[in-house]
């Protein structure tokens, strides 16, 4: 059964430590992570410091100025792509992360709806939506907590009542951003759908997000909190998947079904409409 969607943070912490799967994954990210640095740092220091550092040269700045300013140059742009690369790659990441959730839970079938489709269309399907995933909440979600924290950065001078104002102010937005990968990949909808269920179910995103973006100001753990966190939300997710089958199973066979821990497997086709935002019914409630 569900539970409150408060809840499910602290749930995600707890479910990614007790599944090495999931613990692995994030080690492979920051492995990923540390080895591009690397070479971006040995591509620029390189190949642009001396191009740089000679340029400034020629327009007639001091030597040892010019390289001075050349490796700042460099950090500056080491900087500014590894930020390009984890934007990018971020939502690619949560999506796994998501999926592999899904998949501990018994929920792996409602990832293959899309079975009768190419895998080269797929494939270009899911580098195509991965990309509109990435700008979307680079430059509307994130942008959009960012002013808030400009907003309410006065408020912060109150220790609890501002930060509880910038939890809640962001809760219901961290909470949509979380939930995008399950609304447009496997719900089938678009994002203006997805606002609409989302806002739908503001009470439970606020909940839910306000204990998520609390752990995330935490100093130092916010990085992994911030991968916890989707885990929190694949387990919401799971559970609503879950005790929906079970209510569609009891009111097909005419009987109470007993407690079920894992998912109940019925065939997508067998399913009543009960959807509105959707030709499918994977979570009509969140």
């Amino acid at each position: 059964m569900t539970h409150p969607p408060s809840t499910y943070p602290i749930k995600g912490i707890l479910y990614f430590f007790s599944n090495w799967v999931l613990v692995r994954r994030i080690i492979w990210i920051l492995f990923l992570t540390v080895l591009f640095v690397l070479v971006i740092v040995g591509l620029t220091f390189g190949f642009l410091l001396t191009l740089q550092a000679h340029g400034l040269i020629k327009a007639g700045c001091p030597v040892w100025l010019a390289w001075v300013v050349a490796s700042i140059f460099c950090l500056i742009e080491s900087v500014i792509f590894t930020i390009i690369f984890y934007l990018i790659a971020t939502p690619f990441w949560q999506d796994a992360l998501f999926d592999d959730v899904l998949k501990l839970r018994g929920l792996g079938y409602v990832l293959k709806q899309q079975r009768n489709i190419s895998e080269t269309t797929l494939c270009f399907r899911g580098i195509g939506t991965g990309m509109l995933l990435a700008l979307f909440q680079v430059y509307v979600l994130i942008i959009t907590q960012v002013i808030t924290l400009i907003v309410t950065m006065p408020l912060h001078a109150l220790p609890v009542v501002g930060t509880f104002i910038y939890c809640y102010l962001n809760a219901w937005v961290m909470t949509w951003g979380h939930q995008l990968h399950y609304h447009l990949e496997i719900k089938e909808l678009n994002v203006n759908q997805s606002r609409k269920l989302a806002w739908k179910n503001r009470d439970d995103y606020i909940l839910f997000g306000m204990v998520a973006v609390a752990l995330e100001l935490i100093p130092i753990a916010n990085f992994l909190f911030f991968w916890t966190n989707v885990v929190g939300a694949a387990l919401w997710t799971a559970d609503v998947l879950i005790e929906e089958r079970r209510d569609e199973l009891n009111r097909s066979i005419g009987f109470t079904a007993p407690f079920l821990e894992e998912a109940v497997v019925i065939p997508y086709q067998a399913m009543p409409n009960v959807d509105n935002y959707s030709n499918n019914n994977y979570g009509a409630t969140l």
